[in-house]
């Protein structure tokens, strides 16, 4: 067990290399909701915060207070109303929420800075800046209604944040800030995160969430529109798509160690959303190539696959077709048009042993299929030695070496014996 336990751990280590590497020096806006810093989650998750910090990961805080001013509110008995779901700051609820950022600022600056100095981290390199990098407006009045000291986002004062990311420090925000009359506004976390991150051109904008999204792994931002669930965030993430952020994550907090496998890991642990899809289908170019050889030289070594050079495929690459997740080749398959017939051969398809079982080779094989649709191609060949089951249950049928066409027939090699098997593409 202590074996495959420490085989785990390296392969882990394996697969984050790469992403180490590529978020190395990288700007994150993380945004954690005020009923996040409430739960059982948030001490760990400040832990994990604070090891990206130690990856080199260039990191501005966002924090909410929604909740724990809402309960403070109600236990004052101060009137409190809302105007097109967004309340309406009087006086005395602007105390209560400098009362409550301050407060909560204060704790969720001990706690980084208790993880930044207790093993097995250890970083006293790393600090903690807060200060006036917002500059806010009033909302104003709207419909009749004076949203008084509910404000919205001014300025982000990107030069003085990037000075303190550039020496290593994490930048805390805080909802609210001061306008340049010296009046304190009421702001909503999500556009104060949403707003650094336009500003700062920020390579990732990341909400941390309380509740379940049982969403897609990924999402274009078209497709994210039609959730119902991101509704209350969609125009900050199309805010932010649409400015020049790369990606947005939404992750659950009660994921255990979330962020991490969410940024560390190829499938994530969250929802990422991105105005292109992370994970594609399409012909394969030369770029491919070393993920195409990776790919199939296992089942080259096994004797599964007939060899291939990588000269060789450089000359057939344009026969190639791959699945691509985050710019990893996960899946191939090659179609080769045979002379004077209407078959073409489908070979080499392979899939990732990590994503075996999620149907990727049924996507590749229907893709393969829609793009000959047009042609003059009208059967598919399969010659296999192992796999036999797996085409025949998705259409193909035995078929015997009379069957080949000409060219193909000439070629067959007895000694390897693969199973012949055909499927028409026709109807």
């Amino acid at each position: 067990m202590a074996i495959e336990k420490n085989c785990t751990h390296i392969q882990f280590f394996r697969d984050a290399a790469p992403y180490i590497q590529a978020h190395k020096g990288k700007t994150f806006i993380i945004a954690i909701s005020s009923r996040v810093i409430e739960s059982s989650h948030f001490k760990q998750l400040i832990n994990d915060i604070a090891i990206l910090s130690t990856l080199g990961v260039k990191i501005v805080l966002v924090h909410g207070t929604r909740s724990q001013i809402d309960q403070q509110i109600q236990l004052q008995n101060i009137p409190s109303s809302m105007h097109k779901a967004l309340r309406i700051t009087t006086l005395e609820i602007l105390d209560v929420s400098k009362n409550i950022v301050g407060r909560v600022r204060v704790n969720i600056e001990n706690m980084l800075s208790y993880a930044l100095n207790t093993p097995p981290i250890i970083n006293s390199g790393l600090s903690i800046i807060t200060g006036n990098f917002i500059t806010a407006k009033p909302i104003g009045i709207h419909d009749g209604v004076d949203y008084q000291y509910t404000g919205q986002v001014r300025k982000i004062a990107k030069v003085q944040i990037e000075q303190q990311l550039d020496q290593h420090n994490i930048v805390l925000l805080s909802p609210l800030g001061l306008s340049p009359t010296g009046k304190a506004y009421n702001l909503h976390y999500e556009e104060v995160a949403t707003k650094t991150a336009n500003e700062l051109s920020a390579d990732k904008l990341i909400f941390i969430l309380d509740t379940p999204d049982d969403l897609p792994r990924q999402l274009t931002l078209k497709e994210a529109k039609t959730h119902t669930k991101i509704n209350p965030l969609i125009q900050r993430i199309d805010s932010a798509l649409n400015s020049g952020v790369s990606r947005v994550h939404l992750i659950d907090a009660k994921n255990e160690g979330g962020i991490l496998l969410e940024l560390y890991t190829r499938d994530g642990s969250g929802t990422l959303i991105s105005t292109e899809q992370y994970e594609e289908i399409k012909q394969a170019s030369v770029s491919d190539i070393a993920g195409i050889l990776e790919l199939i030289r296992p089942l080259e070594e096994k004797g599964i696959l007939i060899k291939r050079s990588r000269e060789q495929l450089e000359l057939e690459i344009d026969n190639f077709f791959v699945i691509k997740r985050d710019q990893k080749v996960i899946a191939c398959a090659a179609l080769y048009p045979i002379a004077s017939s209407d078959v073409a051969e489908l070979a080499c398809l392979v899939v990732d042993d990590n994503y075996r079982g999620q149907q990727k080779g049924d996507v590749l094989l229907d893709f393969v299929e829609n793009s000959v649709k047009q042609s003059a191609i009208k059967k598919l060949l399969v010659l296999t030695t192992q796999t036999t089951d797996w085409f025949q249950e998705r259409g193909f049928i035995k078929g015997k070496v009379n069957d080949l066409p000409e060219a193909k027939k000439k070629l067959y090699n007895y000694q390897r014996n693969s199973q012949i098997l055909l499927k028409s593409l026709e109807g």
